[in-house]
């Protein structure tokens, strides 16, 4: 007689155990892998952010004073300029009293200038910027002439040797001897929240009709926004220092002084989109940044501190004169 034995009680709790170890290993390890695969997939997030965040600004920073036969020449209505005969909507107007997107007849043109946010509005297109950010202002005509096929919604130029015209593209371009003519487009950058209340970069282009008034997101993600300016102040072709917007005098955005801008280092801080649970900065983490460090708390948030150098090919900031 063949006799059935089952599991004692002893044997029944020790396999109990040992399976309860193998659960928490297998949850432990998917656990692990999923705290791995969120963690790759916000620093890929990031660096795409900064990819897409540089590739925006790099060419408008390095081609930024772009004037054809005019770069480094001052623009002044009545002189060597004439603006569109017909403006209608919003104007970003910066810093300065000629500053918007058209020359004037009072001061010389400036073709960049930045401020770092304190309080208020920098700037007459944007009323929400973060604070500890820069507010970007470049004005440029585009770097290749164009033979036709105007569009009507942007603004182009035609100039000579002697002066600037600027017109629609919906107008008939102005007659003017020896004339080339490239599109003009005055771009301005800063960081403020989107509809979701995240941080995000954002840009102001230059439209027929609406003029700036229109903002396009660039970049979500993007924190804060800093520049420093490298200026060569002996004419040796060489940069002498990197001032922040803030030591950066009028006199300089203006011409006035014997400077020239060179190079433009740029900062961003970036943010996760989204918090990680399993994520954690260890206490406090402060990032270094031109105008200052900036701290934040553990709050679950991903962050990382990118800069370039950018070049500028049409270095614009020559006094050809010296004050009185």
């Amino acid at each position: 007689m063949i006799r059935e034995r089952g599991l004692s009680l002893t044997e029944l709790l020790i396999a109990l155990v040992v399976g309860l170890f193998l659960m928490t290993a297998t949850f432990s390890v998917l656990e692990m892998s999923s705290s791995s695969v969120q963690s790759t997939g916000q620093l890929n997030q990031l660096q795409e952010t900064a990819r897409l965040a540089l590739r925006m600004m790099e060419e408008d920073i390095a081609q930024t004073g772009f004037f054809s036969d005019l770069t480094g020449v001052d623009l002044i209505t009545g002189a060597n300029a004439v603006a569109p005969a017909t403006i209608t909507g919003a104007d970003c107007v910066g810093g300065g009293l000629n500053n918007g997107s058209f020359p004037n007849g009072i001061g010389n043109f400036r073709t960049l200038w930045a401020a770092r946010k304190v309080s208020g509005s920098l700037i007459s297109c944007e009323l929400s910027t973060q604070g500890d950010s820069d507010v970007l202002q470049l004005k440029r005509l585009e770097g290749t002439e164009v033979a036709s096929a105007l569009s009507a919604d942007r603004y182009y130029a035609i100039v000579n040797i002697n002066e600037i015209h600027f017109f629609g593209g919906d107008e008939l371009p102005p007659v003017l001897p020896g004339g080339r003519i490239y599109e003009y487009q005055h771009r301005v950058y800063y960081v403020a929240d989107n509809d979701l209340g995240e941080p995000a970069l954002f840009r102001h282009s230059l439209t027929r009709g609406s003029l700036m008034e229109e903002a396009e997101m660039l970049a979500e993600g993007v924190e804060a926004l800093q520049f420093e300016f490298g200026l060569d102040s002996n004419g040796d072709g060489s940069v002498d220092a990197y001032l922040t917007s803030t030591d950066v005098t009028d006199a300089m955005w203006d011409q006035r002084e014997r400077a020239e801008i060179l190079a433009v280092r740029l900062h961003l801080l970036l943010r996760a989109q989204t918090q990680a649970n399993s994520y954690s900065a260890g206490g406090t983490r402060t990032y270094q940044m031109p105008g200052g460090d900036m701290s934040f708390a553990d709050d679950g948030y991903r962050r990382k501190r990118v800069s370039t150098t950018i070049m500028v090919q049409n270095p614009w900031l020559t006094t050809r004169r010296t004050d009185k």
